[in-house]
Order: structure tokens, then C-alpha cells, then sequence
């Protein structure tokens, strides 16, 4: 399962060996607990990659789209919790298969290497 954290400061890609149930299973007794609403519902998260990694993606199951000069975006469809509806921060949990999560975490990972020294990737 692919776990994609947003908050109002950055985003995290993860791979985790569960389930999406387990996962929301797991937020849901937490939230119970300690008395804190979860929202439960469809979603889609986003994230973008640098269109020369993004080449190399096995795009089956994947929306992927230009959204700037050299960069795609990547949308996934999941189950989303938060604690607000309107929220822009919160969890996106998705089922792709192994091979294709670890892919994308792989490539998530390699960008931010790619966007801290760009020079440096051509040449």
C-alpha cells in the first residue's frame, strides 16, 4: 500500500506493508481514542515528477498529465482521511501492487534529488 501524507508544509510517499482496511482501521481506533473526528471517504492525491523520471513509470493504473515546463503529474485514486472534509491535509491510502508502489516511491525519491540539484542531473 502507497501512503501519501500531505500537510501545509510538504508531502511524503511511503510504502507500507498493509492493507488500506488495516490502515483505516488503525486511524479509525486511534481517532476514537483520543476523541478526535476521522473523516473516511473516495479521494485523489497528487504529486509531480520531473518528466524525464516520469518516463520511466509503469503508468497502468496511474493519471499522469504535463502541469509544467519538464514536469507531470501524477493522480492517484484512494481512500482519503482527515479530520475535516474540506481538508487539504491529511492521508491518501492506495493499492497499486508491490512492484508499482515501490516504483513510485523510488521515483518520488529520486525527484527531490532531482529538484535540489537540477544542474547536476544533465551533465
Amino acid at each position: 500500500m502507497l501512503k501519501l501524507t500531505y500537510s501545509d508544509a510538504d508531502l511524503l510517499i511511503e510504502h507500507l506493508e498493509l492493507t488500506v482496511e488495516a490502515m483505516v482501521t488503525q486511524r479509525s481506533l486511534v481517532a476514537l481514542r483520543a476523541g478526535q473526528p476521522l473523516v473516511v471517504q473516495p479521494g485523489y492525491g497528487a504529486f509531480a515528477l520531473p518528466a524525464d523520471l516520469a518516463t520511466d513509470l509503469d503508468s497502468s493504473g496511474l493519471e499522469i498529465a504535463p502541469c509544467d515546463h519538464g514536469w507531470l503529474e501524477v493522480t492517484l485514486r484512494g481512500t482519503w482521511l482527515t479530520d475535516c472534509a474540506s481538508s487539504a491535509e491529511g492521508i491518501l491510502v492506495v493499492e497499486l501492487g508491490f512492484a508499482l508502489e515501490r516504483q513510485i516511491v523510488a521515483l518520488w525519491q529520486r525527484s527531490l534529488c532531482w529538484v535540489a540539484a537540477p544542474c547536476s542531473q544533465g551533465g
